[in-house]
């Protein structure tokens, strides 16, 4: 038999928490002393080492409760539904980390706090991804949108992100250059290194996210770039064609 205290040392949990199950049926003593003292049996010594591994799981003291009166058969739907609502959290997390890494990137790449980009941002992640592109659809195949949003900053090392926006950056600063120089040919040649990076040499795909962006709307869908880049871009194509 333990006592109260002798339970509390074997098992790490204080006596407060123990006299609170007791309070609230949850773990009672088996027997009491002639002078009142709680004592603890080996069942009840195993009641509780389940409630600590269900705790552990996750569940509620009220879930806990539900479980040890139910049968395995319980236990074990019980334990399913667990697992699906920490599927669903991990799936939450991954989602705001996302959301965290392009806000994160839009600060540095803007040079500062950008709220109606930020905001932008997080309702983008909060979007079903089939929505954010689906003005793009008389541009985009259902096959190519989905190899478009696949494309995330997990799947992406942090080198190749800054690499992307410190290109679009770049492109930024020198709007106003000769589309025929040197310079602006250069930094398309790099725009266009880092779009294959990402998505690969399928020209289709290529082809049809060109013409997506040469119909840029308004929206966060292709941030960073916007309409002064696409310009730019176009017009040192078209340079780089009359100089064949």
């Amino acid at each position: 038999m333990y006592t109260i205290g002798k339970l509390s040392k074997n098992t790490g949990v204080t006596v407060r928490t123990l006299d609170y199950y007791d309070e609230i049926d949850l773990i009672k003593p088996s027997s009491k002393t002639s002078g009142g003292h709680r004592l603890y049996n080996e069942d009840d010594l195993m009641r509780l080492e389940r409630v600590l591994a269900l705790k552990y799981m996750g569940f509620t003291l009220e879930q806990i409760k539900d479980i040890l009166k139910n049968s395995t058969s319980t236990w074990q739907q019980s334990i399913q539904q667990q697992l699906e609502m920490v599927k669903r959290e991990q799936e939450r997390l991954k989602m705001l980390e996302q959301a965290l890494l392009g806000v994160s990137y839009s600060i540095e790449f803007e040079g500062e706090i950008n709220w109606p980009i930020i905001f932008s941002i997080i309702q983008l992640y909060q979007q079903d991804p089939g929505d954010v592109l689906q003005q793009y659809e008389d541009y985009l195949n259902s096959e190519e949108m989905e190899k478009i949003m696949d494309m995330n900053p997990q799947q992406m090392s942090e080198e190749d992100i800054k690499g992307w926006m410190r290109v679009i950056s770049d492109i930024k600063n020198n709007l106003e250059i000769d589309p025929s120089s040197v310079k602006a040919q250069q930094l398309v040649e790099r725009w266009l290194s880092q779009v294959k990076n990402m998505f690969g040499d399928d020209e289709e795909l290529l082809g049809d996210m060109w013409e997506a962006l040469q119909n840029l709307k308004d929206g966060i869908a292709f941030y960073p770039m916007d309409k002064d880049v696409i310009h730019f871009i176009e017009r040192v194509f078209m340079a780089k064609e009359e100089l064949k």
